[in-house]
């Protein structure tokens, strides 16, 4: 008998370990994975414990809740509206990355049916041609090589 109750005690302190806090949880799936990244970031540079269980949900505690919608809600603003642009070749996708990266512009990558698709957010409108005539123009350079 006291063997059997060894027994459950560790199965009961392994499953706590897992991720047994105690308190209730809330949790959260998107099915855009750019979103689910942006937010396990964002959770982390804010503090806010929260684990992914196998379903690929963000769990976290109750008293979190209100943080984590402010979260969510600025990261769903964010992503919002702004330009998606859809490049072939990798070599041009890449080559927009990095030119938005060097502007300190930020982006996000969605991976849709049709391809991988960058978004980002040009703060007017010569700006975004700027970049669209840089991307042309390396992608006629790639073309004479």
């Amino acid at each position: 008998m006291l063997s059997r109750i060894a027994v459950l005690a560790a199965l009961l302190a392994m499953l706590c370990a897992a991720g047994c806090s105690g308190e209730p949880e809330n949790g959260f799936k998107d099915s855009r994975p750019e979103v689910m990244l942006e937010l396990k970031g964002a959770l982390k540079a804010a503090n806010i414990p929260f684990r992914v269980d196998d379903q690929g949900s963000i769990k976290y505690s109750n008293k979190y809740d209100s943080a984590f919608k402010q979260i969510k809600d600025r990261i769903e603003k964010d992503m919002s509206g702004g330009i998606a642009w859809k490049l072939d070749d990798a070599a041009s996708r890449e080559y927009l990355k990095n030119l938005l990266a060097s502007m300190g512009k930020k982006y996000w990558v969605q991976p849709r049916d049709d391809g991988e698709w960058i978004l980002w957010h040009p703060t007017s409108r010569a700006q975004e041609r700027e970049v669209q005539m840089k991307v042309v123009e390396h992608a006629e350079k790639l073309g004479k090589k």
